[in-house]
């Protein structure tokens, strides 16, 4: 790029494509600024320390040829570390590309672990966006809306169905909208962790993880999220609320919660998910060696300020344990 000086970036590609788009023109555009500025940390992404230098004289058109991340309209870059291998978040609206083209002919021949795998990085975008902290009337729309088309059409998409697979690529970038805005939660801090330190695809450790960390919110908390956008804690009604709106019924929240997270796991079955990290060897005593390390960097990771339960590093230490095993999963079969 310093050679070249481009007018124009275009990234063709998946969420990885994308975010590394985002970081070099951030990067060449303001070559003063370190890694370490960029992935610092915030309560709110409008009130912070660092503020990203917004020039974008470079226009960046991103197109996805996956349907999960959502990074072609996210102010997102997730970017690892290649000492550490640790994946950090940069965040910051400067990072947003300039255009977007979600065209379904790049997913039509997508190989089929993929249409799982990034079918369910979209649907923990779009439930977790949906209860986080910082959602609002405007958001839990786009959410909502990609909930129930993932739900209408993953598994028809996995199957082979054109028209399907279009839904889940619109729906994606619907997801992407949400959270740009309204942000993510504990799922995706427990996902980038365990999965960037065992080699596990990205949609495969959000799918784990997204019914341990639903009744895990579920429950009345110990301790409350900060600055919520709400006066009464809601993330049971709010699950409550996305199991009605794709048909389930139930006599109270708390069972229409457990059958919202019994139809997660259905739907990963049926796509070929094994729901519990063993499932994909991860070695039990490496495991364990490195739970405690790995629960104190989801801790510290941006999508856990907005979960609606502020967890205690011991809890994510237990989630991720349940997580590995599939507790409540693997052990009903």
């Amino acid at each position: 790029m310093n050679i070249f000086k481009p007018d124009v970036v275009i990234a063709i590609g998946g969420g990885s494509v994308m975010d590394a788009a985002k970081a070099m023109r951030l990067f060449y555009e303001n070559p003063e600024m370190s890694f370490e500025e960029a992935y610092q940390k915030f309560l709110d992404i409008r009130k912070r320390v660092v503020r990203f230098p917004k020039i974008n004289g470079v226009q960046l058109v991103c197109i996805p040829t996956t349907s999960g991340t959502g990074s072609e309209v996210s102010p997102i870059a997730i970017i690892s570390d290649a000492k550490t291998g640790i994946k950090h978040t940069l965040c910051d609206y400067a990072l947003t590309p300039d255009v977007s083209i979600v065209d379904d002919q790049f997913v039509q021949t997508l190989p089929k672990r993929l249409i799982a795998w990034s079918g369910f990085e979209s649907l923990g975008h779009a439930i977790e966006s949906y209860v986080s902290t910082m959602a609002t009337d405007f958001t839990r729309g786009w959410s909502l809306e990609a909930i129930k088309t993932i739900f209408a059409n993953l598994k028809k998409s996995y199957d082979g169905d054109l028209d399907a697979r279009k839904q889940m690529h619109d729906a994606a970038t619907i997801a992407g909208m949400a959270y740009s805005n309204a942000f993510l939660g504990l799922e995706h801090s427990i996902a980038h962790t365990v999965g960037s330190t065992f080699d596990i695809p990205s949609g495969v450790s959000d799918a784990i993880a997204l019914p341990q960390v639903i009744r895990f919110n579920s429950k009345r908390p110990e301790k409350l999220a900060m600055w919520p956008h709400y006066s009464v804690y809601r993330a049971e009604s709010d699950y409550a609320d996305i199991a009605r709106a794709i048909g389930l019924t139930g006599s109270s929240d708390d069972e229409l919660v457990e059958k919202l997270v019994q139809k997660i796991i259905d739907l990963a079955e049926s796509v070929g998910i094994k729901m519990a990290y063993k499932g994909y060897g991860v070695d039990k005593a490496e495991f364990d060696k490195k739970v405690d390390e790995l629960a104190v960097e989801a801790y510290g990771d941006q999508n856990t300020v907005t979960n609606p339960s502020a967890p205690l590093i011991s809890q994510i230490v237990q989630l991720m344990k349940d997580c590995y095993e599939g507790k409540g999963i693997v052990d009903n079969k």
